[in-house]
């Protein structure tokens, strides 16, 4: 039986989801109580990963619309010259939960990746989008380090401290091209 990635719908089961390690609850809290909320009001866009014919979400990915200031770069060669705006438009992963039966098997970083196509074939022909951007937990820097995310800055804001990663999309583009 394989796999379908589509987006959360209504009649998906969002309570199963077994993540282990308790640091990580706030992430099954997140589906089982404001994704599909967000989902409907067009706040955030979460995808599901299920078995093909069933409703048991196994793994999912949410992501919405934000923005970067143009000072967060000074240590990285992304500021344009010219540029006027304050902020860079950018899409920010927001949540990326896989279950516990299916870890180190590559489907975090293969969510990752269909998020970096979804924004580089759909978003930015159309709109103005430079950046991919996460908050990351510490468990999870060397994770997204790995899919190419750089740190820009760390943030102890609520319960823990997270780390600011970055992909820039433009090179994303150049190395397809």
């Amino acid at each position: 039986m394989g796999f379908e990635l589509r987006e959360l719908s209504a009649a998906d089961g969002c309570n199963a989801l077994s993540l282990g390690d308790p640091v990580f609850s706030p992430l099954k809290s997140f589906l089982r109580k404001e994704a599909k909320k967000l989902h409907q009001e067009h706040l955030a866009r979460t995808y599901v990963l299920v078995r093909q014919g069933e409703t048991k979400v196994l793994a999912y990915i949410t992501t919405l619309c934000t923005h970067m200031a143009v000072e967060q770069f000074d240590k990285h060669d992304v500021v344009l010259d010219g540029f006027r705006y304050k902020d860079y438009p950018a899409i920010k992963l927001a949540r990326l939960a896989v279950d516990s039966s299916l870890k180190r098997q590559g489907i975090g970083s293969q969510l990752v990746d269909f998020i970096i196509g979804l924004i580089t074939e759909h978003v930015m022909p159309h709109t103005g989008c430079r950046f991919l951007v996460v908050d990351s937990k510490p468990e999870s820097v060397n994770f997204y380090s790995a899919k190419g995310f750089l740190p820009i800055g760390i943030s102890n804001e609520g319960d823990s401290a997270t780390t600011t990663m970055f992909i820039d999309l433009k090179r994303v583009l150049a190395a397809v091209n």
